[in-house]
């Protein structure tokens, strides 16, 4: 509400182009709406409002950074598409619990490396994130190795591996299997059963 075309060109661009949305979203200047964004410097504009699920100024970097009120939420200027995003995941409606889905994703056995370094919106989100994406940039590794690396618990290492998963820096390694020499052992077996046979086959005909 009251932003500049502009603004508004680039929220639809980002919404439509983005696949790392949880929900499907379209940019409208009509209400009524889920979210509402506001130009945090028309403090009046808020209370004007209709009804929203949210309602979300819009103010300067430097004031979002600066906020007091950790619990309200702003969206900086200029926009970034991660930080878009990363609101838009926040308010949209889910069946679970986000980071415990996300946890639930992979064995703590499997094995994934980055593909490219991920987004500061993830990396933000606890201290040691930093830390587990370098161990995950030089080899790969699962959230029970992280959790030996970082020392902190296997469920935000696998909750830290499904962020990463859902913004596309990932990629899974193939789980390694053990030999299976039971399969080798029974090759065996049927081989040596089979020079039997045509041994026993040649004795009666007098070939042996």
């Amino acid at each position: 509400m009251g932003l500049p075309q502009v603004e508004v060109e680039l929220l639809r661009i980002i919404v439509r182009l983005s696949s790392n949305l949880r929900s499907l979203w379209t940019v409208s200047e009509s209400q009524p709406c889920d979210l509402l964004l506001v130009d945090g410097d028309a403090p009046a504009a808020e209370r004007q409002t209709p009804t929203a699920r949210f309602v979300v100024p819009m103010v300067a970097r430097g004031e979002a950074a600066a906020a007091a009120a950790p619990a309200r939420r702003t969206l900086a200027r200029p926009i970034y598409a991660e930080e878009l995003v990363a609101l838009l995941n926040q308010v949209a409606p889910s069946g679970a619990s986000g980071d415990a889905a996300r946890a639930m994703v992979r064995s703590i056995r499997a094995r994934a490396s980055l593909i490219r370094w991920p987004s500061q919106v993830t990396l933000q989100r606890h201290p040691i994130y930093v830390r587990l994406a370098a161990a995950l940039s030089k080899s790969a590794q699962s959230a029970e190795s992280l959790s030996v690396l970082g020392r902190i618990d296997v469920q935000e290492c696998s909750t830290f591996l499904g962020l990463l998963e859902e913004e596309g820096a990932l990629t899974w390694s193939e789980e390694t299997r053990g030999p299976r020499p039971s399969g080798a052992s029974a090759g065996g077996e049927a081989a040596q059963h089979k020079r039997g046979l045509l041994s026993r086959i040649r004795r009666r005909l007098g070939l042996a």
